[in-house]
């Protein structure tokens, strides 16, 4: 069981669940019997203390009866054996009998010291926030006893003892601005003490704040004197001399490190400009670390040719720009005369100093610190001034720094977080963090999860870290999607870094009613966006009457550029075609999305941006009709750099949202999902399970996206699929997808073994085409056709359907279409005897394939290539791209392509007299034809026949059989397997 004492009295059983108790002096008992844990108490003493002055004249009775009341209450509780033991003297608590935070307190403490004594301070630090983090109020607060009231004075002495040890040991290792918070607030409570008022002119003076320090000296004499009519003491006094003549034996910000991680470059950087530019302004997202950085430059230009000082200018507590001036003079120690302005003093008194000013936080009183730092900056040719701010100030003069986030784990092993500045930083944290977190093998991958939650920001990792008092480094990851829950409000710490999201709402409040409003709108996006995609789903119709920034698309792009400068925006470099790409950092985003929340325009919004991506969708299907020939591969390009927000689109939209918008982008995108079968499967999935309730036009697309994806696990349901879309498409008068969805039944027959059927289906939609339809499309009807004539052992003709297709692809630019050509003249080659054409062909179809995600497409390819070149006596490159598509078939399940693969790896093994190998393998092949459907066409079959009788006579019956029967019992996964572990492979393939 478990007591608690500091605070109010609570006592817990095994389960971590309340025990009732009696209230009153059955409680003021058990404090007493637990502060003598092990000492007998008298039942004088302990009536002493339950009644005071007003003793009862039956009082050891009643303290026997108050005795007989707990111990039942600990009973009840689980209390074994009974800790409260009856003694000549009086009355004992077992040693041991209840784990009590007094002990526990005291423990941590003595272990601290220990740790201090070894010049371990990470550990001392662990030990005396332990026992700090048991304190949660006064000691027995709630019983009334003067006994009691007196022993609880003397712990809250040990306590404000022992919180100063602690602070003075981590203001030696780094002056965080946390920390000379906390000991404000600890002169709040206590402001007589002098001690703690020495530990802060200590901390500010190390942090380079000289000017503060003495300023917290002078207020700690105003105290004195007004509360108790006396001066400081000496040693308060001859710090105060010391900081005043800059003594090189008292630390200052010169000895101590500010903790930086990832942060060599910025430093760097940032303290150069420092030295050869007057103003400096340190930019960058809420959290991000940006007053850090600046002490650190500022330790770095205390040594470094300013010889007068750093002086620190905290503005976050300025609450009108017209008392910025007031809070620089302040915190210089610079008086205004009665008849003179006081920017003209202030630059008066530093018009010869060699010395360095920070603002920090600017960004609330943005136009007023400006004006002043250009003023000092112009006026006082020595002085340097180093603003931060989450915008630039704007001034002439100045020079901007960019404060990025700290980088993220790259994967998850512990040599990625070691690397990352923000797993070093959050190990670094959880050092000094009770009970402490070692990097292993099982935390890894956590801490890397974490640390690209929160996007590397300083301050969330600070936050996060305070979280692993109340959860395992597991719970916190699989918690820290919900962030700003999370990152939850800490104490002793300005407002705005209280948590995460104060952070931010700092920022938020700054912004206009029309930012706000954009800021929230930007937060459906997901994986980044472009000005365009941000212009289409800001804007709406309401917006239209307003001087909105939201109206045109110029005003887009200043609204953007704002919110960037205000760092509530993070702008990419532009990659591929030039763009340049936005993105809300995660927090941010979170924070944003719950403001649009509120606003009641979330529906509005993600309807605005699924119909965007769905506009884009649609454009890549328009391409492929041939009427914007030549953009294929860009606007797939675009496709795929979106697929982040398209998930979000058809997540919503399938969901809660707009299912028709939802349905038609996933028709649409049929061709980016047979590339993504698993990914695919699942969106139609979803699709097939609501069709009924979606308008009719929107139904064949969906159903030619289920046919096609399922063309890479089972044909017989590809063709039933493809069959209804060829039909509802013909109801609706959609001529394009009725076509398209034939020429695809055409495949999928082929595939069932039905080769003329295939063949009359294909002439068929190339007969329409070519009535009908564009150039392009006639091409893609002649990829289909010629595919269907080359299953028949028609190769001339396939010969002359692809070729001509293969012009207009060549011509158009469209390379994914070309793939799919030379992938079928390859097949024409091969089995026209020409190994070394097919082997060309087949790896300018890879070549082409790899350029984009068609993963199942890529398989076939690499199994295509394989065969070609083992076929050609190119054995070991042969295998290893057999081996790659066996490793796909594997890792995806795509069963079909694994019937090829499969075969070609039974010809290996038949040719390198292995044959019952091989028959295995046929056995496997024929067991996997039957579950997928597919079946070797008219011109495969002398090639399978011909491996099967090469085979028959090799083993004798027996082993024939038995191997026969090894092979057909095998699943899918099992004759890959096989395969991979069997066939010779060649490493490194490039």
């Amino acid at each position: 069981m478990e007591l608690r004492l500091l605070g109010q009295l609570e006592l817990m059983d095994r389960d971590h669940r309340p025990v009732p108790l009696p209230a009153g002096r059955v409680r003021i008992v058990l404090a007493v019997l637990a502060l003598h844990a092990g000492h007998t108490v008298s039942a004088e003493r302990l009536a002493e203390a339950a009644w005071g002055d007003a003793l009862p004249t039956t009082a050891r009775a009643q303290v026997q009866a108050l005795v007989s009341t707990l111990r039942r209450a600990l009973a009840k509780g689980g209390a074994t054996p009974q800790p409260v033991e009856t003694h000549a003297a009086g009355y004992r608590l077992a040693t041991g009998a209840l784990h009590c935070d007094l002990r526990q307190f005291t423990e941590h403490v003595e272990r601290g010291r220990e740790a201090a004594a070894a010049r371990r301070p990470g550990e001392t630090v662990r030990q005396l926030r332990s026992a700090l983090a048991l304190c949660r109020g006064p000691a027995f607060d709630g019983l009334p006893s003067a006994f009691l009231e007196a022993e609880a004075v003397r712990w809250e002495e040990t306590r404000v003892g022992v919180l100063e040890e602690c602070l003075e040991i981590e203001l030696r290792l780094a002056p965080r601005p946390d920390l000379i918070a906390e000991l404000r607030a600890l002169i709040t409570a206590h402001p007589l003490r002098e001690s703690a008022h020495q530990l802060l002119m200590l901390g500010l003076h190390r942090a380079g704040r000289s000017a503060e320090a003495l300023t917290a000296f002078d207020t700690a004499r105003q105290t004195l004197v007004a509360e108790l009519g006396v001066d400081p003491g000496p040693a308060l006094t001859a710090l105060r001399q010391r900081i005043l003549t800059n003594d090189p034996a008292l630390p200052s910000v010169d000895a101590v490190r500010v903790a930086l991680f990832g942060r060599d470059a910025d430093l760097a950087a940032a303290a150069a400009l420092v030295t050869e530019r007057r103003l400096v302004t340190l930019v960058g997202p809420p959290g991000v670390g940006k007053t850090q950085l600046a002490l650190a430059v500022a330790a770095h230009a205390a040594r470094h040719g300013l010889p007068d000082g750093v002086w620190t200018v905290e503005l976050d507590a300025v609450t009108s720009a017209s008392l910025v001036p007031a809070a620089v003079a302040a915190a210089l120690g610079i008086s205004a005369g009665p008849d003179r302005p006081l920017v003209d003093t202030l630059t008066a008194a530093l018009a010869d100093r060699k010395a360095l000013v920070i603002l920090d936080n600017c960004e609330h009183v943005l136009d007023a610190c400006g004006q002043l730092a250009h003023l000092l900056a112009t006026r006082c040719p020595g002085l340097r001034v180093l603003a931060t701010s989450r915008e630039p100030l704007a001034v002439a003069g100045e020079v901007v720094r960019l404060v990025e986030p700290l980088t993220v784990p790259a994967g998850n092993t512990l040599q990625d977080v070691r690397d990352a500045a923000s797993g070093q930083m959050f190990l670094d944290r959880t050092a000094a963090q009770p009970p402490g977190l070692e990097l292993t093998p099982h935390t890894a991958p956590h801490i890397a999860r974490i640390c690209r939650a929160v996007e590397g920001l300083p301050l969330a990792l600070e936050l996060v870290v305070a979280q692993l008092r109340l959860m395992s480094v597991a719970e916190l990851a699989d918690r820290i999607h919900r962030q700003l829950d999370v990152l939850a409000r800490r104490r002793s710490t300005p407002d705005r870094h209280r948590s995460l999201e104060a952070a931010i709402d700092w920022s938020h409040r700054l912004l206009s009613e029309a930012e706000q409003r954009v800021l929230a709108r930007l937060s459906v996006f997901a994986g980044g966006f472009t000005a365009a995609a941000a212009q289409a789903v800001v804007t709406d119709t309401a917006d239209a009457s307003e001087e909105s920034v939201t109206a045109p698309a110029a005003s887009t792009q200043a609204q953007l550029r704002d919110l960037v400068e205000r760092s509530l925006i993070v702008s990419a470099p532009s990659g591929a075609g030039g763009v340049t790409r936005f993105r809300l950092l995660e927090p941010v985003r979170e924070f944003a999305a719950q403001r649009l929340q509120e606003r009641g325009e979330e529906w509005a919004v993600r309807a605005r941006h699924a119909a965007h991506f769905r506009t884009l969708a649609e454009q890549v299907h328009q391409d492929g009709t041939g009427r914007m020939a030549g953009r294929t591969s860009e606007l797939k390009r675009q496709v795929r750099q979106e697929l982040s927000n398209v998930r979000a689109a058809l997540d919503w939209s399938l969901g809660s949202g707009d299912l028709a918008v939802g349905i038609d982008l996933v028709g649409t995108m049929s061709w980016l999902w047979v590339g993504l079968p698993r990914e695919g499967g699942d969106w139609v999935n979803r699709v097939l399970t609501r069709l009924q309730d979606a308008p009719p036009a929107t139904h064949p697309r969906a159903l030619l996206a289920a046919g096609l994806i399922a063309h890479s696990t089972e044909v017989a349901e590809s063709a039933a699929l493809l069959v209804r879309a060829a039909s509802l498409a013909e109801e609706t008068g959609d001529a394009g997808t009725q076509l398209e969805a034939l020429a695809q039944l055409s495949v999928a027959r082929l595939l069932q073994g039905r080769a003329a059927e295939a063949v009359h289906i294909g002439e068929s939609v190339l007969a329409a085409v070519l009535e009908f339809g564009t150039e392009f499309q006639a091409a893609q009807a002649r990829n289909a056709a010629g595919l269907a004539r080359c299953g028949v052992g028609d190769l001339s003709r396939a010969a002359e359907h692809l070729a001509s297709a293969a012009e207009v692809f060549v011509r158009t630019g469209a390379r994914d279409e070309l793939a799919m050509t030379r992938w079928a003249q390859a097949e024409v080659a091969y089995y026209a005897g020409e190994p070394a054409e097919a082997v060309r062909l087949s790896a300018a179809a890879l070549r082409d394939t790899a350029t984009g995600d068609d993963l199942f497409a890529t398989v076939c390819r690499h199994a295509q290539h394989g065969r070609d070149l083992y076929t050609a006596g190119a054995v070991p490159r042969g295998t290893a791209h057999l081996h790659r598509a066996l490793r796909h078939c594997l890792d995806e399940g795509l069963w079909m392509p694994a019937v090829d693969a499969l075969t070609t790896a039974a010809r290996i093994e038949a040719d390198s007299a292995r044959p019952e190998r091989a028959v295995a393998l046929l056995s496997a092949v024929s067991s996997l034809r039957a579950s997928t459907g597919r079946e070797p066409t008219p011109v495969e079959l002398p090639h399978v026949r011909a491996l099967a009788r090469q085979l028959l006579d090799r083993p004798d019956p027996e082993r024939y059989t038995a191997a026969q029967k090894h092979g057909g019992a095998m699943s899918a996964e099992q004759a890959v397997q096989f395969a991979l572990a069997h066939t010779a492979t060649v490493p490194n393939l490039s």
